[in-house]
This record gives C-alpha cells, structure tokens and sequence, in this order.
C-alpha cells in the first residue's frame, strides 16, 4: 500500500529521538505499513526523500501530546488540526500504531480509555447483524463505521458529515481512505438532521447513529429527530444508536439512557433494548 500522505504522531517522534541507532523501523502512516527512515545527528530523512530536522522534532516533542498527529510535507512538520465555527479538530492517535480517533473541543469520538477507535467501531456495527440493502449512517467522523458497514454486507451507505474540518482531517488519515474510494459509501457534506428530511419515506434496512455527545449534538438525541428516524425506516428494519458510557457523571448515566429510550419509543420504535454502549431498536 503506497502512503500518499506521510504521517508522524508524538509517539513516534518521541521514538525517533531516543532511538541511537541511524536506521529505525517506524510507521509513517499510524500503523498500516512500515518503512525505514535514516537518522543523522542533524535531520531524519523519509523514504520519499524528505527530510525533518532533528530541531523541529525535538520542538514539536516539547510542545505537543503524545497522541497528536502531524502531516510531513515540504520538509516540514504539519500539525492536523483546524478550527471551525468556534470548535476546534485534531487526528489524534491514543498509542503508538493504533487507528487515530478525532478529538474535538478536548473530547474524543471514541472511548480510547478501554478501546482501540477501528475495533470499536466494528463493535458497534456487529450489533445491527447481517446486513442487506441501504444503511444510513448519520454521522460520518472519520468513516470507520461506513468502511465496516460496507464490509458487513449493506449494498449501500449512505453517511452524511456536518464537519467539513472532520472531513479534511479524514481525508488525510491513512485509515479513511478507503471511505472515499469505497462505490458502496456515498458521503453527503451536510447536517443529517436537515438531510434527513428530503429522505424518502422507508428508504433504508438500517440505520446507524452514532452521534457526538449530547453536549455538542443535543439535536441527534431529540424527539423530532428520532421521528425522522423512524419515518426513513423500513418495517422491520433496525436502529443501532450508540450512546457511551463515561461520557456523562455517574449520576446522570441511569437518567440519560433512560430518557433516549423513553423518546424512541415516542417516536414509534419498538423492542428497545440496551446493546454495548446504547441501544438497539426497530419498526
């Protein structure tokens, strides 16, 4: 596989400068491939040709965490973060060679402290079973469900994004390619709680909802939206909505879950049942 954006996370770097020896064996894309860089006293240098001071590794090492992600171009270390409409991005890797999650406004979209971000995905999306026919993933991140999904037999997916610095980080993350190479995911730019209402009534087999904490996606929680959930569902179909655990207090855990199961029902779902992290529901 060629690496078409090489890649260095804190952890890597920090590897780089205490390895003593001038050939290191390091990943330059988070862990899919391998490849041999040369080190001086002075510089690194990529297998592309590219060289990195050892000045700016040993800044970036001072500054930065451990998990943060940096784009090598130009000689240079990119730092892959942006800011947008007052929330802030970034690739953000939880241990040396695992698949990144996205941290945004110092929350992860991921539960990193007891999982690893792709395997947690294909987690959540095993709770839906086999699939079959169109599935509508409402909340793109870095395409890791869309890829599984794909993968688990849906013949189409449809994922939608409101982030488009989500989608710039995932464009340069090695482990999304293939949710844009992928003819089965069809990604739409757009808020999925808008979408969602030019969507043809019991257009989908599936749908899965994995959307930000309530905090910052309070609409993906609410009676209206679970509404139009239920109004693109085939009969019979079924919903997988993730919800977390460790996102919220212990206190307010119970009364949180309780309170989205108590508006899927409103809205028309039935057989409701918690299901890792969230719940499981159908028409």
């Amino acid at each position: 596989m060629a690496i078409e954006y090489p890649i260095l996370s804190g952890y890597h770097i920090d590897n780089i400068l205490k390895h003593e020896s001038n050939e290191i064996d390091i990943s330059l894309d988070l862990g899919l491939t391998h490849s041999m860089i040369i080190k001086s006293d002075n510089s690194i240098k990529l297998p592309d040709g590219q060289t990195i001071d050892i000045g700016i590794l040993k800044k970036v090492n001072r500054r930065r965490q451990l998990g943060d992600c940096f784009l090598i171009k130009d000689n240079s270390l990119l730092f892959i973060y942006l800011f947008e409409n007052n929330s802030s991005y970034k690739l953000y890797e939880p241990g040396i060679d695992l698949s990144p999650t996205l941290w945004i406004n110092g929350s992860v979209m991921h539960m990193i402290s007891h999982s690893v971000p792709i395997e947690e995905s294909r987690m959540k999306v095993k709770m839906l079973g086999k699939l079959h026919g169109n599935v509508l993933d409402t909340c793109f991140g870095l395409g890791y469900s869309a890829i599984e999904l794909s993968k688990s037999g849906a013949d189409k997916v449809h994922s939608y994004e409101i982030s488009k610095s989500s989608l710039e980080i995932a464009k340069v993350n090695p482990w999304s390619r293939e949710a844009f190479s992928n003819p089965k995911i069809e990604l739409n730019n757009m808020d999925v709680s808008k979408g969602i209402m030019s969507m043809r009534v019991e257009e989908y087999d599936f749908i899965f909802h994995d959307p930000p904490n309530i905090k910052m996606g309070g609409d993906l929680y609410s009676l209206e939206f679970y509404r139009g959930l239920f109004r693109v569902l085939k009969p019979n179909g079924i919903l997988y909505h993730f919800i977390g655990s460790g996102r919220e207090s212990a206190k307010h855990k119970s009364d949180y879950v309780k309170g989205v199961i108590s508006r899927l029902g409103m809205a028309g779902f039935r057989k409701i049942k918690r299901s890792y992290a969230g719940v499981i529901a159908s028409k």
